[in-house]
């Protein structure tokens, strides 16, 4: 509910708003009236409304030093001058985009209730705009003020989830994933650090009379591929809005120290949240000391009988993929130190991100852990000898025509022949891009090709041709990628059809 603070001397002027108001914008209540502009002017300071509804004359402050004041002040804050034919001229001088629009007395209720519904179009953007920003600033691990909290999530009580499919996001690849947002139009928000996620803020009222578990499963089928694992953290218990900062952490955290690379999971966050991954230092001074021995007597053959027990010991343990990733990430500075390879540090860190970015089993892990030491330990045999542009052509040509189908790195290498380690470096050399973000950018060129060409079909019916089941899903990578949602793309060129240059 939008809120709207009315500013007149006139009592009857603030009755005539008001009811208008109440009877014709269900969107907006009126938290507020003044009876003249230093009286608003302090009212805004305390309540920050949404839209300010002021007559151009008053005592103490006019309207127009009134809008002026809360531009300079709170500029987000739409205001609206209500002015006499006498005062029009007068009023037009506060009339900038955004910040003011006016109505001429006597006031028509339809004209009234034209403008604020213009108005309730723009601050649903605003909201949702700004609701994303919020989001992405609490995963990224900054504060946000409780009035921002409350103001810009309207539900009083709120389920969260968070649900990831594979691994933990890229944490140094520039060619990662692009971040994920729910649409305007969705009841509740979403937010992925990339296409592999998707945190849910569930309000109360849309679970009814299921369980917040149920609701959460349900989610979790639709995410759940046969290629793929997935780990779902969730909390059993709904929470204010106030806490809601302090659940996304709780989330986020719970999510990394969970996280096991080929295991699906379903974990409590009031059961998870206590789980902490357990770093026996002494233990792994052992193990990096046996391999330093190993390695520095090039020694390679008892190194990968040795590391391969090791790997096979870590899988029935459930290693977390963070724990994994210390421990792969300190063999391979010994691997590195004592074996000269033209391989860069900066190459090496994106090839162990992509090892444990694409598996989807703890054995393709292994396997691709394995390659990456194979490089620097001189064992290295190249699946195939060609590496050329001809043949990465070949690659993407198959990708284009089976844009429809539920492809996988994993899919293109069995196709192949080739290595997830090999195809995710071709991708780097040609693309400069990951895998995955070639491949959803390939789906949406695709999807936008259609819309184009066959605007008759339905957004359901172009998500399908491209690859995706659920629409919603569709619509957000699809916003992510080209900065609009697929029916305002769908909208702008049929206006560029019907008004060409």
């Amino acid at each position: 509910m939008f809120k709207v603070l009315i500013a007149d001397d006139e009592p009857a002027a603030l009755t005539l708003i008001s009811s208008i108001i109440e009877k014709k914008c269900p969107d907006f209540e009126v938290t507020a009236t003044a009876e003249n502009g230093k009286e608003a002017l302090d009212k805004v300071r305390g309540l920050h409304p949404d839209l300010v509804i002021s007559d151009v004359k008053m005592p103490l402050m006019s309207g127009i030093e009134l809008v002026s004041a809360i531009r300079q002040e709170v500029p987000e804050i739409y205001s609206v001058i209500v002015s006499g034919y006498a005062e029009f001229e007068y009023a037009q001088s506060a009339i900038h985009s955004r910040v003011c629009d006016y109505i001429l007395k006597p006031i028509v209720p339809s004209v009234m209730q034209k403008t604020i519904d213009q108005i309730g179009k723009k601050l649903k953007k605003d909201y949702y705009n700004t609701r994303k920003q919020v989001v992405r600033k609490i995963c990224d691990g900054m504060v946000c003020e409780d009035k921002m909290m409350t103001k810009y999530f309207e539900y009083k009580e709120y389920y969260g989830a968070i649900i990831r499919r594979n691994g933990l996001p890229r944490r140094l690849s520039i060619t990662g994933g692009m971040e994920i947002y729910s649409e305007a139009e969705e009841l509740f928000t979403v937010y992925g650090r990339d296409e592999m996620e998707a945190l849910y803020l569930i309000p109360k009222e849309m679970v009814l009379d299921k369980t917040f578990e149920c609701f959460a499963l349900n989610l979790r089928y639709k995410m759940q591929t046969k290629e793929q694992y997935v780990t779902m953290v969730y909390g059993q218990n709904s929470f204010l809005t106030g806490e809601l900062q302090n659940v996304i952490k709780k989330l986020y955290h719970t999510l990394d120290e969970i996280s096991v690379v080929g295991l699906s999971q379903t974990v409590t966050l009031e059961e998870g949240y206590k789980k902490t991954i357990v770093y026996q230092h002494e233990e792994i001074n052992n193990v990096l000391t046996r391999f330093e021995y190993l390695i520095k007597e090039y020694q390679n053959g008892k190194f990968r009988e040795e590391l391969g027990k090791l790997f096979t010991i870590w899988k029935l343990q459930n290693k977390p993929q963070l724990w994994m990733e210390y421990i792969s990430r300190q063999i391979l500075y010994l691997v590195r130190k004592y074996n000269e390879n033209m391989l860069s540090m900066t190459e090496s860190e994106y090839m162990m991100e992509e090892a444990f970015f694409n598996a989807v089993s703890f054995d393709e892990l292994t396997e691709n852990l394995f390659e990456i030491y194979d490089i620097f330990m001189n064992d290295h045999q190249e699946t195939f000898k060609v590496d050329s542009q001809e043949f990465f052509n070949s690659i993407t040509d198959w990708l284009k025509g089976n844009l429809a189908e539920s492809i996988s790195l994993q899919n293109v290498c069995s196709h192949f022949g080739i290595s997830q380690t090999y195809l995710s470096k071709m991708f780097r050399k040609y693309t400069e891009q990951s895998f995955s973000r070639y491949f959803t950018e390939l789906r949406m060129r695709k999807a936008m090709e259609l819309m184009r060409e066959q605007p008759e079909l339905f957004i359901k019916d172009i998500a399908v041709m491209v690859g995706y089941t659920d629409q919603f899903y569709f619509s957000r990578i699809f916003r992510s990628v080209e900065g609009v949602s697929p029916m305002e793309y769908m909208k702008q060129n049929l206006v560029d059809v019907l008004l060409p240059n």
